[in-house]
């Protein structure tokens, strides 16, 4: 009977074992990913470039890319090295998902931009995402578009100010950009505030980069600048177009006036 016993008791335990190995185990899920980003349209290195009136984009090296998927809630972080963007901390999935990527990061900060060429890029809003769901586990492919565009500000008085800031049609000031959590795009924010975008003194060109894809209001200071040599408050209602740049001025850049006989002279 004791013998009974102890076996029954074997079994049991072994059993009781084997439910709960099968209760605990989780699936295997390594960490470490990598991400090869490309850009619409583009074929240069560095950064921002004006070729024929044509804005190319390329990466460098140490850029950093924001990845996440419909599965988690948080952003990876991806750094460009030589041919590759890399994460040690991404986490591949268990089940295929849909993978976000966003530059320069979910947020971006449009206030207080130095108006310099070369700064361009970084305020440059991409996002994209994977062509197909997948886990990872063979690294990612994203094709990333520009959600930006970017205002070519002349100033064409000596020693004027620029006061340049924008407002989207509700009347807001426009602040920023944030990316739209499982989606290959950016939302504007915005601020009941005023936010300068590009202070400056003086003639020159500067460049702002500016929400595309929505109706905007452009102003410098409070007063209109100049398309051509048409004043040009606003935008049309589905904006400007993402990728591309637009020159503005703040004043006319030609003219005529009478000289002293009375004749119409043309300037420029």
């Amino acid at each position: 009977m004791k013998k009974i016993l102890y076996s029954v008791f074997m079994l049991a335990t072994m059993v009781l074992a084997a439910c709960s190995s099968e209760d605990t185990t989780e699936p295997d899920v390594k960490r470490g990913m990598v991400l090869k980003a490309n850009v619409e349209d583009t074929n240069t290195r560095a950064t921002i470039t004006d070729n024929e009136g044509k804005w190319k984009f390329a990466f460098v090296t140490g850029d950093v890319v924001k990845v996440g998927n419909d599965k988690v809630e948080s952003y990876y972080s991806f750094t460009n090295g030589e041919t590759q963007f890399a994460s040690t901390d991404a986490m591949q999935t268990t089940a295929a998902a849909n993978w976000y990527a966003y530059f320069p990061g979910e947020t971006i900060d449009l206030a207080n931009q130095s108006g310099d060429f070369a700064a361009v890029a970084n305020k440059y809003a991409l996002a994209g995402m994977t062509a197909s769901a997948t886990t990872g586990s063979d690294g990612l492919t994203v094709t990333m578009k520009a959600k930006a565009a970017v205002l070519r500000i002349v100033g064409v008085k000596k020693g004027e100010s620029l006061d340049i800031n924008v407002k989207t049609a509700d009347g807001k000031y426009v602040s920023g950009l944030a990316a739209v959590k499982n989606s290959a795009d950016f939302s504007v924010e915005t601020s009941d505030a005023k936010v300068t975008l590009l202070s400056k003194q003086g003639a020159g060109v500067y460049y702002v980069v500016v929400p595309a894809n929505v109706k905007l209001y452009v102003y410098n200071g409070d007063k209109p600048l100049y398309s051509g040599d048409k004043t040009m408050s606003t935008t049309k209602a589905d904006g400007l177009k993402a990728g591309k740049y637009y020159t503005l001025t703040t004043g006319m850049t030609k003219g005529s006036a009478k000289n002293s006989l009375g004749e119409d002279i043309d300037w420029v």
